[in-house]
Parts: C-alpha cells; sequence; structure tokens
C-alpha cells in the first residue's frame, strides 16, 4: 500500500531524533561559548567533543535508507560532507571567539581542519560520481488507485473516474505527490452552490494523500502497456513541468515543514498534516487545481474558479459571476448586472438601469430619465433579484447566460408603470 505524504514510523522517529541531537549539540555550544561565566573552562575539549559528536550523529541519522542500496550509499556520503563541512566552519567560527576571549582553542580539534577538508572533498567526489552513476537513482513502484477514491479537503473534492495506475513523485526522500494516469473530476462547495470540473489526465498531484495498491512490473505492463522503468521516467519529467519550484525542507524536532514553489507543507511527528497543508493537481495543458481548505482556484476546459469562506468569482466560457456577502455580480460581453442590498445597477449596451430605495434612474443614448417610484422600484428590484439567480444557474451549469428574456421582462416592466 502506498499512501502520499506519509512516511514509516522509523523515519519519523529518525529525523526526530536528529533534530533533538542538533538541538543538544546547539545548547552545547552556548554552554561553551559562557565557559568562563560558569567555570567550567577545563572541561573545554570535552563540550567541543560533544558539540561535534552530537552534530556529526545527527547529521547521519537523516540518511535515507528506505530506497534502494546505491540510494542509501548516496545519501549517507552527502550527510557526510555537509558534517564535514559544518564541523570545519565551526571549528574556524569557535577559534576567532577564543581569540576574542584571549583564550586558546584546542589544537587537538583545531589540528584536524586540515584532514576533515581532505575527507570532505573525498567524500563529495565520491558522492557525485555515484549519483552520476545512476546507481542512486530511485526507482518507485506504480501502485493502483480504485474508481471512485475520493479525497476531500474542507468544500473541494478529487475523485478517481476510473481505476488508473499512479506514479510517486519524490524529493528529497520524501513521497509528496503522484502523477496519475486517468483523469480525476474534482468538485467545489461554494456560497452559490455546487461546482464541478474535470482534470484530463495524466494529472499531476502535489500533497494530495491518494492511496493505492503496489503494483507488481507484470501488472503494470498490463495494465499501462509499459515498464515501471518507463513510467518512472515519464512521472519524472512530468513532474519538473508541474514548475512548482525549489524545494526548501525547514527540519524542527517535530518534523519537517517545506516549501515547494508557491506551496507550504507541514507535517507533525506522526506524519498527519496540519491545517496548513495545500493540495495541487495539474491536468493536461493549462488545467489545475489548488487549494489550502480554506480557499480553492481551478482553471479548467475554458473555464476558472476562486473561491474561500466568503468570495467566490466563477467565469465558463465568455459568461461570469462573482459573489460576496454583500453583492452578485453577473457578466457577459453585452450586460452587467449587479445587486447588493441596497442597489442594483443593470448596464447593457441599450440602456443602464439603477434602481435606489424608491428612486429608478434609466439612462439611454438619447436620455436620462428618473423616477420616484415605491411600486416600480420593487418591482424591478423583484425581477433583477431572480434574473441575476437564474444566471447564476447558467454559469455553474454551464450553459449561456440568457439575455434576451432579461431584456424583454425588464422593458415589459419599465413601460407598465410608463
Amino acid at each position: 500500500m502506498i499512501e502520499i505524504g506519509r512516511e514509516s514510523r522509523l523515519s519519523t522517529a529518525t529525523r526526530t531524533t536528529a533534530g533533538m541531537l542538533a538541538g543538544m549539540s546547539a545548547i552545547l555550544g552556548v554552554i561553551w561559548l559562557a565557559r568562563g561565566l560558569l567555570g567550567i573552562p577545563q572541561y573545554s575539549v570535552t563540550i567541543l567533543l560533544a558539540i561535534f559528536g552530537l552534530a556529526f550523529l545527527g547529521r547521519i541519522l537523516r540518511t535515507e535508507v528506505h530506497s534502494g542500496l546505491g540510494r542509501a550509499i548516496a545519501s549517507v556520503l552527502g550527510n557526510l560532507v555537509i558534517a564535514f563541512v559544518t564541523i570545519i566552519i565551526a571549528t574556524g567560527f569557535l577559534v576567532w571567539v577564543a581569540s576574542l576571549q584571549s583564550d586558546v582553542f584546542p589544537s587537538m580539534i583545531s589540528s584536524q581542519v586540515p584532514s576533515l577538508v581532505i575527507a570532505a572533498i573525498a567524500t563529495g567526489l565520491g558522492a557525485y560520481a555515484l549519483q552520476k552513476s545512476g546507481l542512486a537513482q530511485r526507482r518507485d513502484s506504480p501502485f493502483m488507485v480504485n474508481e471512485g477514491r475520493a479525497l476531500a479537503m474542507q468544500g473541494t473534492k478529487l475523485t478517481v473516474k476510473q481505476d488508473t495506475v499512479g506514479m510517486p513523485i519524490n524529493r528529497r526522500g520524501h513521497t509528496i505527490g503522484a502523477v496519475l494516469l486517468g483523469e480525476v473530476s474534482t468538485s467545489f462547495k461554494t456560497p452559490m452552490g455546487m461546482v464541478s470540473s474535470i482534470l484530463p489526465g495524466p494529472v499531476t498531484t502535489v500533497g494530495v494523500p491518494f492511496q493505492g495498491k503496489t503494483l507488481s512490473s507484470d501488472e503494470a505492463v498490463k495494465l499501462t502497456g509499459k515498464t515501471p522503468n518507463q513510467l518512472n521516467e515519464e512521472s519524472r519529467s512530468r513532474a519538473e513541468d508541474l514548475d512548482v519550484g525549489r524545494i526548501r525542507i525547514r527540519d524542527g524536532c517535530m518534523g519537517d515543514r517545506w516549501k515547494i514553489g508557491p506551496l507550504i507543507f507541514d507535517w507533525d511527528g506522526g506524519g498527519e498534516h496540519h491545517p496548513r497543508e495545500r493540495w495541487l493537481a495539474k491536468g493536461v495543458g493549462n488545467t489545475y487545481i489548488t487549494t489550502n481548505g480554506k480557499r480553492a482556484t481551478a482553471k479548467w476546459n475554458g473555464s476558472s474558479l476562486s473561491v474561500d469562506d466568503k468570495m467566490m468569482k466563477l467565469t465558463v466560457g465568455s459568461d461570469s459571476f462573482s459573489y460576496s456577502p454583500t453583492e452578485v455580480k453577473t457578466t457577459s460581453p453585452h450586460h452587467t448586472l449587479q445587486v447588493s442590498q441596497d442597489k442594483i445597477t443593470l448596464d447593457t449596451r441599450k440602456f443602464t438601469l439603477k434602481v435606489a430605495g424608491d428612486s429608478v434612474i434609466l439612462r439611454r443614448e438619447d436620455k436620462t430619465r428618473t423616477t420616484e417610484s415605491k411600486t416600480l422600484a420593487n418591482d424591478l428590484r423583484s425581477l433583477l433579484t431572480e434574473t441575476v439567480k437564474k444566471q447564476v444557474r447558467d454559469v455553474i451549469e454551464g450553459d449561456p447566460i440568457d439575455l434576451g428574456e432579461m431584456f424583454t421582462t425588464t422593458e415589459e416592466v419599465l413601460a407598465k408603470h410608463d
């Protein structure tokens, strides 16, 4: 079973331990800086060895061991390089601090710097060679996501339309997403009703915790006509095309906080998502959806949507509407209708009509007329309120806004009170 966004308990435990060791090393560093005030200068060497030892061990514990032998060796070498460089820089800094304190830095430690430099260079070259050889390349297994599998975050729901094969996307040893070969349907719960969309496959996802059964090589070939290696190469290419930006990971004793381009992910020690999680799903072309549970944006098949707790805007072709707690606005190439609590404005190529209180202002090309009539204002308010509701439904359902009926009924009401 593969689940995007989750890690094994062992992996989480080692990362947590590594963070704790780094924290302990930093605390000991502060103690060493204040050794004179604390009256423990005789323990200077012991404290320094503990500082570097804890930092070194913490770095090694970040080794990735669950992605094959080649990947594990490359990870060890990379972490060794980081550990060596960190110790070299820290030693130089502490030597400088000791000189400011009119103290002598222990020579048994500073004398090892040349050896550490050589070790860092040699280890770095080894890691580079291993990476270029392809032995450290991570090979992922395809997995099957069953038809109807649905995931929801607040008002956004993603559903797999039919049984489809997926390939994990990995960064820095973590599975952060997947490429699903089939299409994915999306529904959004909005203040004006449900809005649905389709993302044609293949769909590249980041942060969406899909689950699936791992497939064997033979099963993958039977279902897709491609080997796992071919699927792996294609998914890697699509993940790069997603252009989510550089991945930055801030380590801490409670887990990792990742920034991937504009997206932020935050996992705690148990591998669970925090409320700040974000989903990104990108289909063929420029179709996509992204949500953080509070705000969702999407683009598909000539349509676009932006929605949060209080506001939304939906565009379908050349028609659109926007909503806020105080106003609903519909727009087409030939009209704009705004309905708020205290005012209604209808702007067309033929005329502009404003209703505010008992006042009705009708502006045509040749003249402007103002009428004070409670009955006329109420009739227009009732008519245009129902009209804007119908136009909103038309946009949600993907139907063109019917302007003919709006013009006819509006003219009839105006003529009735003329």
